[in-house]
């Protein structure tokens, strides 16, 4: 197998951008996957030139790289769901337009892309949105990664409906914790040509409900994060494996607890998990 490169998502932290870097680098982590910064209600601030540097400067320092950038912000406002012509539908463009901007300024080669059409006239738009991001792909040389917490059925319609280019970003967690299916149904389906990482997470099954980010430390909960490793090896995957546990929430952490230190131990069972 050949060596895999560990990351950890931005927000597992409760400090953010170039702090968040540093203690992601201390803890010994190879890249991070970062948000928006706040995204299109914040000005986009990864597309303020000062901003740039600031990241670009402490990633070259601390030897951290910055694997890809996730369009949180653009889930949250859920404008994908609305067609192209209309207001809300634009700021969609808008912010995808701005996401591979802010990439090719920070030497990013992956963006993730949350999708959740809740009816069909919503995929609909979905399926046209990714398509524009699809063109926008081309340009910038950056992956798209589509992470959606859907039936798998229903990822693989979207993913048939685009070019065949756009990959996945794999969550171990949410098909339990929003009650959508097997993870590792999932993983066989995609299979490695359709994956482009993963999300390391764990939790209790007390917490799999929707709205719920609470997390335990990888291996330690009741998402079958061991039998999920054993398959992602089995099947040869050597993508970047992204923790997106939060270190500062309950239950693992009352507040009492370093989260730097959480996030140091998370990234030994990786390690462990997948040995050189």
């Amino acid at each position: 197998m050949t060596e895999q490169r560990f990351g950890i998502c931005e927000w597992s932290l409760p400090v953010s951008g170039p702090l968040a870097m540093r203690l992601a680098a201390e803890a010994g982590y190879d890249g991070m996957q970062i948000g928006e910064a706040g995204g299109r209600q914040m000005g986009y601030p990864l597309n303020n030139r000062r901003v740039r540097e600031l990241y670009r400067e402490e990633a070259a320092r601390c030897g951290l790289r910055l694997h890809s950038l996730n369009l949180g912000a653009l889930l949250a406002e859920g404008t994908l769901n609305y067609g192209r012509d209309t207001e809300r539908g634009g700021w969609a463009g808008e912010s995808l337009t701005n996401g591979f901007a802010a990439c090719r300024a920070l030497d990013i080669h992956t963006i993730v892309i949350t999708v959740e059409p809740p009816t069909e006239e919503a995929f609909t738009n979905v399926v046209s949105h990714l398509r524009f991001a699809e063109e926008l792909a081309r340009e910038s040389g950056v992956e798209i990664a589509v992470e959606s917490a859907q039936p798998v059925e229903e990822i693989l319609r979207l993913l048939n409906e685009l070019s065949g280019e756009t990959k996945v970003c794999m969550d171990l967690l949410n098909p339990l914790r929003f009650g959508t299916g097997d993870p590792r149904e999932q993983i066989r389906l995609f299979g490695e040509e359709r994956i482009s990482h993963f999300h390391m997470k764990d939790s209790i099954r007390s917490l799999f409900q929707r709205g719920r980010r609470g997390c335990v430390l990888l291996g330690r909960g009741d998402a079958g994060y061991r039998q999920s490793v054993e398959l992602i090896r089995e099947m040869g995957f050597s993508c970047w494996m992204i923790t997106e546990n939060y270190y500062h929430l309950p239950p693992m952490n009352d507040g009492t607890r370093d989260f730097a230190a959480l996030a140091a131990e998370d990234l030994k069972t990786l390690r462990a998990s997948f040995p050189s």
